[in-house]
């Protein structure tokens, strides 16, 4: 089961772990940022859009 995604994502552990710990750290300070520009528009304009784009773009075969 384990072996199965590492290979689907064609990646080694080490590789998975860097990117899948990067990424939620992204994502987090993705979800923080718009929280802040929820509140006031004119702070981190497009920010979380730009950060899932480029991890999608990372994350394709």
């Amino acid at each position: 089961m384990f072996d199965k995604h590492l290979s689907e994502a064609n990646k080694t552990y080490f590789e998975h772990f860097k990117f899948a710990f990067f990424a939620g750290l992204l994502l987090l300070y993705a979800g923080l940022t718009s929280i802040i520009h929820a509140v006031i528009p004119s702070l981190f304009p497009f920010n979380s859009l730009k950060i899932v784009k480029k991890l999608i773009e990372r994350s394709s075969p």
